[in-house]
């Protein structure tokens, strides 16, 4: 997806958020603000919005070393969202269709990041989000695509969706390949987080090797790049993964709630919805 002039705000908005949550003096924080305006400043055309971030976390990392500021935060929202596993399961139980509702339940984990602050309104708004449609009309080709593939490559997003993850592979009759990140990032989840929600009990986990939003390709290790090269169908969850694979072919199917007014107005639906989308196919 293409990076917007909006983008350079927000992703420098999120990268000073961040910077709240550790404790800098004020020098310090100053220079790595600046360091941070010089490299958006400088960057390509081409890179999209979670390279950006991707970026300034690098150099954040140089300066201050490998501090995960989001610890406490991805902890709560771990917790919150594993206390209504079983909840979850019958929400894909009680469902007209167990597939449908499973993967509409997988994407309302999508929401965990932008409210465990409100934690007393999480499961109002997965009953809310569970009964809207799945829009983009992905569904009947993924559920296609999914008796005839022999694995599914499963690309992870947020801490505490993962628990929504669980609950949908737990329906799949093909085995999961679940890839995180290769370490910490916002509140991405890493092999630790998964394993905290029990992904290894059900599937195979792997780390991309990359340390941005989404998944970068040429940040990933050779291992990953091949792994992704040769899986037959890929789901691709959260804003992060189709901003940068939205280009690489029609075997990805992106599995996410519309957060961004500017995805949601590239993807064509409201504000809010939960889409699942096929990829275009590769030139």
């Amino acid at each position: 997806m293409r990076t917007y002039p909006e983008c350079f705000g927000c992703v420098l908005q999120q990268f000073t958020s961040e910077l709240d949550l550790i404790n800098l003096d004020l020098d310090t924080r100053t220079r790595i603000v600046k360091e941070a305006l010089v490299i958006l400043g400088e960057a390509q055309d081409s890179a999209t919005a979670p390279e950006l971030s991707g970026q300034l976390h690098s150099m954040l990392r140089d300066n201050i070393g490998d501090i995960d500021a989001y610890a406490e935060s991805k902890r709560k929202s771990h917790q919150l969202a594993l206390g209504y596993q079983e909840e979850l399961r019958g929400l894909i139980g009680n469902g007209p269709n167990k597939f449908e509702q499973g993967i509409k339940v997988s994407a309302t984990g999508n929401l965990v990041d932008v409210i465990y602050a409100r934690e007393y309104h999480l499961w109002d708004e997965v009953e809310s989000s569970v009964n809207q449609d799945l829009l983009g009309g992905g569904l009947a080709p993924f559920q296609q695509k999914i008796t005839e593939a022999s694995h599914l490559l499963f690309l992870a997003d947020n801490v505490g969706e993962t628990v929504f993850d669980k609950v949908f592979i737990e329906i799949l009759d093909i085995p999961v390949i679940y890839a995180v990140k290769g370490g910490p990032i916002l509140n991405d989840a890493t092999l630790e987080d998964a394993r905290a929600a029990g992904i290894d009990q059900i599937a195979e986990i792997v780390e991309t090797g990359s340390r941005s939003p989404g998944t970068i390709l040429d940040q990933c290790t050779d291992d990953f790049r091949k792994l992704f090269d040769e899986a037959p169908l890929v789901l691709a969850k959260g804003q992060g993964n189709y901003e940068t694979l939205d280009d690489h072919g029609d075997k990805i199917f992106f599995l996410l709630r519309l957060k961004c007014p500017l995805i949601s107005r590239e993807i064509g639906f409201p504000h809010g919805s939960l889409v699942l989308k096929q990829g275009l196919p590769l030139n």
